[in-house]
C-alpha cells in the first residue's frame, strides 16, 4: 500500500517532467492545466461547504486516496438541511467556477483552450448535483433534506 507521501512524491514527480517537456514550445503552461485539473474538484467541495458551514459540528468528512494521487471526498451531515439552503448549497459552484474559468478565457484569448475544457470538465462534474436539484425543485417549500451513504432523502415535516 502506498502512503499519500508516496502518492504526492510521485505527483510532483510527474508535474516536473511535464513541465521540461514542454518548456520551450507552445505548451509550455499546460503544467499549469493539468495542476487546475487536478484542484477543480477540491475547489469544486470546497464551494459547496460555503453555505452549509454554520452545520459543521453535524459533519463527517472522508478522504479516500484513488488512482494514485486523486483524492475523493465525502461530506455528510448528521442534521437534516432546510430545502432553500440545500439547493443554494448545490448551485453555487457551478455559477462561481464555471464564469470564473469563462471570464479567464476571455481575459487570456490564448489561452481559451485550458479555460473551456476546465469549464466543461466542471460543468460535468455538476451535472449529478443539478439533477438532484431537479429531483428537490418538485418537492414542497418546507421540506428539509437528509443525506446518506447512497444519497439524500427528502422529509417533509409534519
Amino acid at each position: 500500500m502506498f502512503s499519500f507521501a508516496d502518492h504526492a512524491g510521485f505527483f510532483l514527480q510527474l508535474c516536473s517532467h511535464a513541465i521540461a517537456l514542454f518548456e520551450n514550445t507552445v505548451f509550455r503552461l499546460f503544467s499549469f492545466f493539468l495542476i487546475a485539473l487536478l484542484a477543480i474538484y477540491p475547489l469544486h467541495k470546497l464551494i459547496h461547504l460555503l453555505p452549509i458551514l454554520h452545520y459543521w459540528r453535524q459533519m463527517k468528512c472522508q478522504c479516500k486516496i484513488t488512482c494514485f494521487c486523486m483524492p475523493i471526498i465525502s461530506i455528510n451531515i448528521k442534521q437534516p438541511v432546510p430545502k432553500k439552503t440545500f439547493m443554494v448549497s448545490l448551485l453555487l459552484p457551478f455559477f462561481t467556477v464555471n464564469p470564473a474559468l469563462l471570464v479567464c478565457g476571455v481575459m487570456f484569448p490564448h489561452y481559451i483552450h485550458y479555460f473551456t475544457m476546465l469549464a466543461a470538465f466542471h460543468t460535468g462534474m455538476c451535472a449529478i448535483d443539478l439533477l438532484y436539484l431537479k429531483a428537490m425543485a418538485a418537492s414542497p417549500k418546507y421540506a428539509v433534506i437528509e443525506e446518506h451513504d447512497r444519497g439524500y432523502e427528502i422529509l417533509i415535516p409534519q
